[in-house]
C-alpha cells in the first residue's frame, strides 16, 4: 500500500470516528433536549390549566383605578411606554393631521381633567378668530419615566410650539416590585416576545419583580430619576425649539386626614405622604429653575385657597385629581403663565 493510500485510509477512519462519536453524543444531547421541551410543555399547561397570568402593566400600579377588567379592556401593552390608552395611536394620527400648538402630557389628571378645554375656551373668547388647536396624550398611571420617552418618540414628531408637563404623583408611589425604568428593561429582553403567548415567560418575570421585591421598597421612579427625567425632557424641548411649561401637581392632602387607602399600596407610610409629595413638587421647581424653562406653580396657587373649598369644590375624594371646577381654575392658572411668559403669541401665530 502506498503512502497516498495510507493517507486515505487514515482520513477515512478519523471521519468514521466522529461520526461515530456524534452518534454516541447525539442521542444523549437529543434525550436531554426533549425532556427539557416536555417538562417546559408540561409547566406551560399545568400554568394554563390553573390560570395563571401575569402582566406588567398597570394591575396593580395604577392608583385606585382603573380596575384590572377596565385595564384589559381600555389598555395596551407598549415596549417602550409600558402601557398606552387604547385610543392613543388615534390621537397620535389625530395631531400628524391638525398639527397642534400645544400637547398637553401628563397621568390620568390630564386624561382624565377637562382643564385643556376651558384653557381652549378661554382662547377662543380672547381671541376668536384665532385658529388654535391642541392634543391631550395624558395617559393614566404614568410616570415621569413613560413621559420623557413619550416626548422622545411620540411628540417631537408632531412639532409642538408649546409642551406643558404635569406628572409627580405616580413617581412615587410604591413600586409594583421594581421600578418603571426596570420594567422598561424586562420589556427590552427576551422575555417580551413571550409575554403574551407564554405563562412561562410570565412566571420568570415575576420571580424577578419577586426577588426584586424582597431588596426594600422602592418608588416608582426615585427623587434622582425624577430630577433626571424632566431635565432630559427640559433639554429634548430646547434642542428642538419647543417652549416646555412643567406643572407642579395640587392637592388638598391635610395632615393627620390623608386618604388612608392610599396606605394599602401606595405609601409605606401614611405619614410621609404630604412630605414625599411636597419633595417630588420642589424638585419640578428646581429643575425649571436650573434648566431655564417656564414653571406654572400650580401646587403654590391652590395651597392659598380655603381648606374646606379645596375638600369640597374643587379636588375629589382622593385629594389628587380635580372636579370640574378645580379644572376651571387650573386653566385660568396655565391660561395666565402663557399670558406672563408670553406664549400666547408663540402658539397663536
Amino acid at each position: 500500500m502506498n503512502q497516498k493510500d495510507e493517507s486515505k485510509q487514515v482520513e477515512a477512519s478519523q471521519q468514521g470516528e466522529g461520526v461515530l462519536s456524534w452518534q454516541r453524543l447525539g442521542k444523549p444531547v437529543l434525550l436531554v433536549f426533549s425532556s427539557a421541551l416536555i417538562t417546559l410543555g408540561a409547566i406551560e399547561l399545568v400554568l394554563r390549566l390553573i390560570g395563571f397570568s401575569y402582566q406588567l402593566y398597570p394591575e396593580k400600579i395604577e392608583f385606585g383605578a382603573p380596575t384590572p377588567a377596565q385595564i384589559e379592556s381600555g389598555f395596551l401593552v407598549d415596549r417602550e411606554l409600558l402601557w398606552v390608552t387604547k385610543d392613543y395611536f388615534k390621537k397620535l394620527d389625530d395631531g400628524r393631521a391638525t398639527a397642534p400648538a400645544v400637547v398637553f402630557m401628563g397621568d390620568s389628571t390630564t386624561e382624565w381633567g377637562n382643564y385643556e378645554r376651558y384653557f381652549h375656551g378661554l382662547i377662543h373668547r380672547d381671541f376668536p378668530e384665532a385658529n388654535f388647536s391642541y392634543a391631550t396624550l395624558g395617559v393614566p398611571a404614568w410616570s415621569s419615566y413613560q413621559g420623557l420617552r413619550q416626548l422622545a418618540r411620540d411628540v417631537l414628531p408632531l412639532k409642538p410650539r408649546v409642551i406643558t408637563v404635569y406628572f409627580g404623583w405616580n413617581d412615587h408611589w410604591k413600586a409594583f416590585g421594581i421600578q418603571d425604568k426596570d420594567v422598561a428593561w424586562v420589556n427590552s429582553s427576551m422575555l417580551f416576545q413571550f409575554q403574551k403567548r407564554l405563562r412561562i415567560a410570565q412566571l420568570i418575570t415575576k420571580a424577578y419583580v419577586g426577588f426584586s421585591d424582597d431588596e426594600g421598597p422602592l418608588l416608582r421612579v426615585s427623587p434622582q430619576d425624577f430630577r433626571s427625567n424632566l431635565t432630559e425632557m427640559a433639554r429634548l424641548a430646547k434642542a428642538n425649539d419647543i417652549a416646555m411649561v412643567l406643572l407642579t401637581a395640587p392637592t388638598s392632602h391635610e395632615k393627620g386626614k390623608e386618604p388612608e387607602y392610599l396606605e394599602q399600596r401606595h405609601v409605606e407610610d401614611l405619614a410621609n405622604l404630604i412630605p414625599l409629595h411636597q419633595q417630588y413638587v420642589a424638585i419640578v421647581r428646581e429643575v425649571a429653575r436650573s434648566e431655564d424653562v417656564f414653571l406654572c406653580d400650580l401646587a403654590r396657587v391652590f395651597e392659598g385657597f380655603p381648606r374646606d373649598r379645596l375638600r369640597t369644590k374643587l379636588f375629589a375624594t382622593d385629594g389628587i385629581h380635580l372636579q370640574d371646577e378645580g379644572d376651571q381654575v387650573l386653566a385660568v392658572q396655565l391660561y395666565g403663565c402663557f399670558e406672563r411668559y408670553g406664549l400666547l403669541d408663540r402658539i397663536l401665530r
